[in-house]
């Protein structure tokens, strides 16, 4: 078995961090001890906090929205009844309506 530096653990828990390998994983691949890998993990999470800081990685964030274009509406009295009919409204539509109506 392998020993490194605390900064080489940093690095080597950073690495399986961005893989995409479990951590068994990742530490059969680097041929390291996974209770060793976990034990040291926690040793550098606890160091971290020791000293008041806290890792943090900047992810950007982007949200889409859907622009909603007004339209305007067709109003249609017919009877004493008025109703809205959206702009585009198939002509075809509109006689059958219509005619329906009357």
């Amino acid at each position: 078995m392998r020993r490194y530096e605390m900064g080489k653990w940093q690095t080597l828990i950073e690495q399986s961090e961005s893989s995409s390998l479990s951590t068994l994983a990742f530490c059969k691949l680097n041929e390291l001890n996974p209770s060793t890998f976990y034990a040291k993990r926690q040793q550098l999470k606890k160091a971290v906090v020791s000293q008041g800081f806290v890792r943090s990685e900047v992810v950007e964030k982007t949200t889409k929205y859907q622009a909603q274009v007004a339209t305007a509406n067709i109003t249609l009295l017919v009877n004493n009844v008025g109703l809205s009919i959206p702009q585009g409204t198939p002509a075809v539509y509109l006689a059958e309506l219509i005619g329906s109506l009357s």
